[in-house]
């Protein structure tokens, strides 16, 4: 009597890449008339995952779910979740419970990363339901896996919760929550629990010195930025080009160029993020003549451009008034390097022309857009036309404008300001009329100053702060006398 083949035997150790899809398919249709032990399953999912077959695993695993244990589930979940098959992370998960393979610690992590993925909020805070009933103090892997979660999702105060929640924590779990709060713009609170991980005495890796840095560099934290800066050269931490492009940015953000030149001078491996941080850096400082100069020189080291380039040069050549240059990147981004103009790319060619009184051309530009114009692009064209007073243009293009953003109170004092540009008073006060009636306002203006390595935040028509009220009133009086006397003419 013939023996029927141990099913370990079907599963190749080496090569099995090359199998041709049918023979995964016929293994995977075939598996469900064995009796395969755990480890023989784990076997054939493994060889499933690198090969075309991974879609018939869902019939596997109805034929053997009474071999599913814990370990056999957890492999799996983790190596789907790195192969990026985060679906059937899910369903391994969905089967564990149906077949009530109780799961464990070691399972949530690549889970938790993998729902991160799908965007899936509801199932996320499921799962975190069944974290707490496995019991009340999770790993800090678990912990963590949360804290990227949420943050993934935007719900940043979750993940502020399960951090302060957390007994212990380690370097990646102050990175998962600093890097959380970068990614969703809320760069003062990164800055303030950089500065709480720095008197936990927590060593700093390069992920947390790139978030931190990027706080800095939104917040204008020069001090702090500096001190990290000092921190990498004293702890010997590399100067790649994730670190060193960081420093470019913030320096050039807070205007500091010279120290930038020489972060950039000192790396020695540079990518095309590092060059688009100094050229970005060189317009937002009114430096147009130094970025176009950086571009030539990047183009000479072989460094192929991307979209940030073109953007970052476009809005030097708008600062500086470089129509012709201007015109110039932008067909040649297209026609020199494959790269399609984007809506941003639109939108700075429009404020390049408006601004310079291009005011036709820069409308027929909008017109000839491949793509529906934005909210920006007509700001910009409404701004241009309040400049040079074309009101007839300026009422299109605001009309254009209300029609996307009906609610944004910005939009009506552009109006406003368009009209008093042409001296229509009454129109003016209809258009303040309007906003009083709908409920709208403009968001006040905001600006930060560091002092003392700590960052103070003004708002415009903030009288709640009283601290050092009377103070800044003082120095602005004593401003306006010393502008009087220089034959300044103070409009109230």
């Amino acid at each position: 009597m013939l023996r029927p083949p141990k099913p370990r035997s079907l599963f190749p150790r080496k090569h099995s890449d090359l199998l041709p899809p049918c023979v995964h398919y016929l293994l995977l249709h075939t598996a469900a008339a064995f009796s395969f032990s755990s480890s023989s399953l784990q076997s054939l999912f493994d060889l499933s995952i690198s090969s075309s077959g991974a879609h018939s695993l869902p019939i596997v695993f109805t034929q053997n779910q009474h071999l599913l244990d814990t370990h056999t589930c957890n492999s799996l979940i983790k190596s789907y979740t790195q192969s990026n098959s985060h679906l059937l992370s899910l369903l391994v998960f969905t089967s564990m419970l149906r077949s009530s393979v109780p799961p464990d610690l070691l399972t949530f992590p690549p889970l938790l990363k993998s729902i991160s993925q799908l965007h899936l909020p509801p199932l996320g805070r499921s799962v975190q339901a069944c974290i707490i009933k496995i019991g009340p103090h999770p790993s800090v892997f678990v912990n963590t896996a949360l804290v990227s979660m949420y943050c993934s999702f935007g719900r940043v105060d979750d993940a502020r919760q399960v951090f302060s929640e957390m007994p212990q924590r380690n370097s990646v779990t102050w990175n998962a929550m600093i890097t959380g709060y970068v990614h969703n713009r809320r760069f003062r609170e990164a800055h303030q629990l950089f500065s709480r991980m720095l008197r936990s005495g927590v060593e700093l890796g390069e992920v947390t010195v790139v978030c931190a840095l990027t706080a800095c560099s939104h917040l204008g934290a020069l001090s702090q930025g500096i001190w990290i800066h000092d921190y990498i050269k004293n702890h010997g931490l590399r100067l790649n080009v994730f670190v060193g492009t960081a420093l470019i940015d913030m320096y050039m953000k807070c205007g500091v160029i010279d120290e930038a030149l020489k972060v950039f001078s000192a790396m020695r491996v540079k990518n095309v993020f590092t060059w688009n941080a100094l050229m970005s850096g060189y317009a937002m400082n009114g430096e147009g003549e130094a970025a176009l100069k950086a571009f030539d020189e990047m183009t000479e080291e072989n460094m192929k451009p991307d979209g940030i380039t073109f953007l970052a040069l476009l809005c030097a050549c708008c600062h500086q008034g470089f129509v012709e240059r201007g015109r110039k990147l932008f067909i040649g981004m297209e026609k020199d390097f494959g790269l399609r103009p984007r809506i941003e790319h639109y939108g700075c060619m429009v404020d390049l022309l408006g601004r310079a009184g291009l005011l036709k051309e820069a409308y027929d530009l909008v017109q000839r857009m491949p793509m529906k114009s934005d909210a920006a692009i007509w700001r910009a064209l409404v701004a241009a036309c309040r400049i040079h007073g074309d009101l007839q243009l300026g009422e299109l293009a605001i009309r254009k404008l209300l029609a996307l953003e009906p609610e944004n109170g910005e939009n009506y004092i552009l109006f406003s300001n368009l009209l008093a540009r042409n001296r229509r008073w009454t129109d003016v006060g209809k258009v303040r009329q309007m906003m009083r009636k709908k409920g709208i306002k403009k968001d006040p203006g905001c600006s930060s100053i560091e002092i003392d390595n700590v960052v103070h935040e003004f708002v415009v028509t903030d009288r709640f702060q009283r601290d050092g009220l009377d103070e800044i009133f003082a120095m602005l009086a004593k401003m306006k006398r010393e502008l009087k006397l220089a034959g300044y003419s103070i409009k109230e």
